[in-house]
């Protein structure tokens, strides 16, 4: 097997680790996006993460010559992201949804529009490393749950929700994520990394 010469590779190689758990999903409201800046809230807890599954979107393109395929093309154009949540405070999802929410109620209704937010988690590794996401301009879909009887066994219920991001305006940016494995990215920037969205990047 042909060896990598990594030091064709720009910055620090990463350590091995490998995903075994999600925790800490909190989001952010955009509050404002153009061409000079994006603007968020406070970022907020979205309770206990089980499960996220991250899909690209994608734009793609493939070009025949003579009978054959000459040049093939594929660039993202946004990510859906499903989170599945133990239970999602009832106030956050009037935030996120765009609903009603007056003293402990929260009311749907059909002219409601879901506001942007930015979406962060961060996934724990072997090793003690960890990594940091942040998805960065996305609309919710109305939460689904599931609930059912308690029979000879406890059942819980969870809710899961669909968010789908889109280029930022301001710099088209959709997802940021640093990895500690990657020794560039310590253990104070992790720390640090969820408790604002980014808006500018080094070496931008």
């Amino acid at each position: 097997m042909k060896k990598v010469n990594l030091q064709f590779f720009a910055g620090t190689p990463s350590k091995r680790a490998y995903r075994i758990n999600i925790k800490k999903p909190v989001y952010s409201v955009l509050t404002s996006d153009d061409s000079t800046a994006s603007v968020y809230g406070e970022v907020k807890s979205l309770g206990e993460a089980m499960e996220i599954q991250i899909t690209p979107t994608l734009a793609t393109g493939t070009l025949y010559g003579d009978g054959a395929k000459v040049d093939d093309s594929a660039k993202i154009t946004g990510i859906d992201m499903q989170f599945g949540s133990t239970k999602i405070p009832i106030e956050h999802r009037a935030e996120m949804l765009g609903n009603t929410y007056v003293d402990g109620i929260l009311v749907e209704n059909k002219g409601d529009q879901s506001k942007y937010i930015a979406f962060g988690y961060e996934v724990e590794q072997t090793n003690g490393k960890r990594e940091c996401v942040w998805l960065l301009k996305g609309k919710a879909q109305p939460i689904s749950s599931t609930s059912q009887q308690s029979e000879s066994n406890i059942n819980y219920s969870t809710d899961s929700i669909k968010i789908s991001f889109i280029p930022r305006t301001f710099d088209g940016a959709i997802r940021a994520f640093g990895d500690t494995a990657n020794e560039a990215f310590t253990d104070e920037k992790a720390d640090a990394f969820l408790s604002d969205v980014p808006n500018t990047f080094a070496g931008e």
